[in-house]
């Protein structure tokens, strides 16, 4: 083993650039269907808990067998079913099938929910080619219209397949539509930088966050211009110990106004780390919040295993994911040489 992991699956390059993909917390619309269902549908809703349950863990190979089987079980006509087999697909990358399941809940759903549309539009997008990407322009269309712009993201991943196509007058009417929606979102700062620079709508922009360091509030909006390293780790890792020097030489190497280190640290103890950190002499920002791989940073970055790093340039692109030791340390030299003069940030913290 080269490091600690959650599961076996690779992580998905790309997984929270766009909003409405993730299992909504309480009960789903399924389950609250079932409260008031005759008992003949009991073996339906015992075989969708199970597979919600190895969703919940990963074992999403598993999870869509059950979410078929549910399925079956009342006759195909389970939405929440195939919304759920959909997801699994995509976790695994399966992004064709991931939107054919998701075509499946739609036909099957007697709500015409909006999201559905956008989740669809999402797996189009994602598998890359001109027919799918006209294919997702119109399903956030759609799910803007059913909703009457209540989906506010909906906007948002408009605004990015359109660009997409060639079509920035458009995606950029629809990313000021989102601004003028939801103004303060955690997306609105991609929102502005991509009508400002609709080149970037087609490179992947670091999703963003505003998270507590040791000591101070930071937020990714702050480190525009520099090269940042987001480095996720742990004091009880094997390898993120065996790696430290070369990250406390990269820190050595390269620190100033043009480089910052964010360590992500995904102890549960705090203890442990301020002892770690002072015996290393370890001085670049830290973020724990002791929830370990359910930390915000870790759950928003798709992080499953441990040594991790994603390197962002200056525009907040993410230019590479999981680069150690020498490789890692000449990327970020490649990057600072670019950084033009002109977008020097403000000392190092």
């Amino acid at each position: 083993m080269t490091g600690h992991s959650r599961d076996r699956f690779a992580v998905l390059a790309g997984l929270c650039l766009f909003g409405g993909l993730f299992v909504p917390a309480g009960a789903t619309a399924w389950e609250r269907r079932q409260a008031i269902q005759p008992e003949s549908d009991a073996a339906s809703q015992q075989a969708f808990t199970a597979a919600r349950v190895d969703f919940r863990n990963e074992r999403y190979d598993e999870a869509i067998k059950g979410f078929k089987k549910a399925a079956a079980q009342k006759n195909g006509q389970c939405a929440d079913c195939y919304t759920f087999m959909a997801q699994a697909y995509f976790r695994l990358g399966k992004l064709k099938d991931a939107a054919n399941a998701q075509k499946q809940a739609i036909a099957v759903n007697p709500e015409n929910d909006p999201q559905l549309y956008n989740q669809l539009g999402i797996y189009l997008y994602k598998e890359g080619d001109k027919k799918t990407l006209e294919e997702a322009v119109e399903a956030f269309q759609r799910a803007i219209d059913l909703s009457k712009g209540q989906v506010v993201i909906a906007y948002f991943n408009l605004g990015h397949a359109l660009i997409k196509q060639g079509k920035e007058k458009e995606g950029i009417k629809a990313l000021n539509s989102y601004l003028e929606a939801d103004p303060r979102s955690s997306n609105a700062s991609e929102a502005r930088a991509i009508i400002a620079n609709p080149r970037l709508a087609t490179v992947g922009l670091a999703p963003v966050f505003r998270v507590r360091t040791s000591g101070d509030d930071l937020a990714l909006d702050q480190l525009k211009g520099r090269v940042v390293l987001l480095d996720f780790w742990a004091t009880w890792c094997g390898p993120c110990r065996e790696e430290m020097p070369a990250v406390k030489d990269i820190w050595k190497k390269y620190r100033g106004d043009q480089f910052v280190i964010v360590g992500i640290s995904l102890d549960r103890d705090r203890g442990a780390l301020n002892r770690y950190l002072g015996t290393e002499g370890i001085s670049w920002p830290q973020v724990y919040d002791g929830d370990g791989f359910d930390s915000k940073l870790s759950r928003l970055y798709g992080v499953r295993a441990i040594p991790h790093t994603v390197l962002i340039d200056h525009e907040g692109v993410v230019r590479a994911v999981g680069l150690r030791g020498g490789a890692l340390s000449s990327k970020i030299g490649e990057l600072i040489k670019k950084l033009p003069k002109v977008e020097r940030a403000s000392p190092a913290m």
